[in-house]
């Protein structure tokens, strides 16, 4: 019985695709500081932020959102574990990584 019930949850888990997080187009600053941060860039532009908050929610922000940039960077580097990203401008893939020290 133990290994139907396994083999049924490992058929759910490969049967169940990745889910996208919305993006939070208004959402108001962030109460609290993130907990985890991960801020994507190409050419140095913003491509996408997303933080960890302590209420288990995970927010994403793009070009889209209402929230200006140097608002976003200052949320995403206050996270107790903050990282950067920096995808190419020409090719496929990262080309930078830094860790951010919380302020």
């Amino acid at each position: 019985m133990r290994l139907f019930v396994a083999l049924a949850l490992m058929a759910s888990v490969c049967l169940a695709g990745p889910a996208e997080v919305p993006i939070e187009k208004n959402a108001p600053p962030a109460a609290g500081h993130p907990l985890t941060s991960v801020v994507v860039t190409q050419c140095n532009l913003i491509v996408a932020v997303y933080l960890t908050m302590p209420d288990g929610r995970l927010l994403r922000f793009d070009k889209s959102t209402d929230v200006p940039a140097t608002q976003l960077l200052s949320m995403a580097y206050t996270a107790t574990r903050s990282e950067r990203i920096e995808v190419s401008c020409n090719d496929t893939g990262a080309v930078g990584y830094e860790r951010h020290d919380p302020v």
